[in-house]
């Protein structure tokens, strides 16, 4: 499961494709897909063979999370996030931030490290049927190569001061990377409660490979609706649409 699953995430929710359709260009180990049209979601699982779970699958995520499908279960989140040297890329899907150093999270005492997070437009998880105008991926992994993914919703307000920063360097063209000439703390990204929904469920993009631990943060954070238009200029909207909740149970926490 760990090498498989390590290439999912290399190359999906985690590391995101760097070859959709159209305006972007493919590379021989991918298969190309979009958010929009003929190679949308709702045809990622006709592109190949390897996206099947897309469809198939049974434990898909994003969801919609309502109060009525989930309990109490007691657990503990422990956040060991670090000031750090951050890259950000423009895959073509997503800006990614990832070079960074010495930052995990332990759930249930067990650790997971913060392998890059980035960031779509809306957001991919809905509370209550509502959407919010972004979210942020936090993508962990432990050494056995299982994914921990932490979502939070992003609000429009003020913009966070780190938030803010990386925007300033948001690189434009597709493949561009950008070393941040500062050091910035992730830990002032995160809101002040950490109050959260977790369920079991999938990689957002394909393979849409399933086993992933979400965390989804209650309290969002701010971003201005001017960073938003930035992004969504540069990226476009790149948000698959909730999926069926099926059999799984949703825990508060």
């Amino acid at each position: 499961m760990a090498s498989m699953l390590f290439l999912g995430w290399a190359r999906s929710d985690a590391a995101q494709h760097t070859a959709p359709s159209g305006k972007h260009s493919s590379t021989p180990r991918d298969t190309h897909w979009d958010y929009l049209g003929v190679e949308g979601p709702e045809h990622w699982s006709m592109l190949t063979p390897k996206y099947m779970t897309c469809e198939a699958g049974r434990q898909q995520s994003p969801i919609n999370i309502t109060m009525a499908d989930h309990g109490q279960q007691p657990e503990t989140l422990e956040f060991h996030y670090q000031t750090s040297e951050l890259h950000e890329l423009n895959n073509g899907h997503t800006i990614q931030v990832s070079h960074i150093s010495e930052c995990n999270v332990a759930l249930n005492h067990h650790t997971y490290q913060l392998r890059q997070f980035h960031f779509h437009e809306p957001s991919e998880h809905h509370i209550e049927g509502k959407a919010f105008p972004m979210e942020m991926h936090l993508v962990h992994q432990d050494e056995g190569g299982h994914i921990l993914v932490i979502a939070v919703m992003l609000t429009i307000g003020a913009d966070e001061p780190v938030l803010g920063q990386l925007w300033q360097w948001l690189p434009k063209q597709i493949g561009q990377e950008v070393s941040l000439p500062l050091n910035l703390s992730i830990a002032e990204i995160l809101p002040k409660n950490t109050r959260h929904f977790s369920y079991s469920g999938s990689l957002t993009t394909p393979p849409c490979t399933e086993g992933v631990q979400w965390i989804v943060l209650e309290e969002p954070i701010h971003i201005s609706q001017q960073d938003v238009d930035q992004f969504v200029q540069i990226i476009g909207h790149n948000a698959r649409p909730v999926q069926p909740l099926e059999n799984r149970h949703i825990e508060e926490n």
